[in-house]
């Protein structure tokens, strides 16, 4: 992730910034991350409503993961030359 990060950087001076940035999504996503979940579980419990739910619920995550992650390059070794 770490060279992921990097390579968003438009150029060494930005590094910190860009950094920020993602570390700030980081700590976002760990806080929604568990409230979600506990959401979705509190749900599922409730009469009338399927148990399945929660599970529909992972792999619809894992599923936008997934596809999030096949956006990525390939070949992280081009960065090294772009910058």
């Amino acid at each position: 992730i770490t060279l992921f990060v990097r390579a968003a950087a438009p150029n060494r001076a930005s590094l910190g910034a860009t950094n920020g940035i993602a570390q700030a999504a980081v700590a976002v996503a760990r806080i929604i991350g568990p409230a979600s979940a506990a959401s979705v579980f509190s749900y599922s419990l409730q009469e009338g409503h399927d148990a399945w739910s929660i599970y529909y619920f992972f792999i619809a995550i894992a599923f936008l993961a997934v596809c999030t992650a096949l956006l990525l390059p390939r070949d992280p070794s081009v960065w090294e030359d772009s910058q």
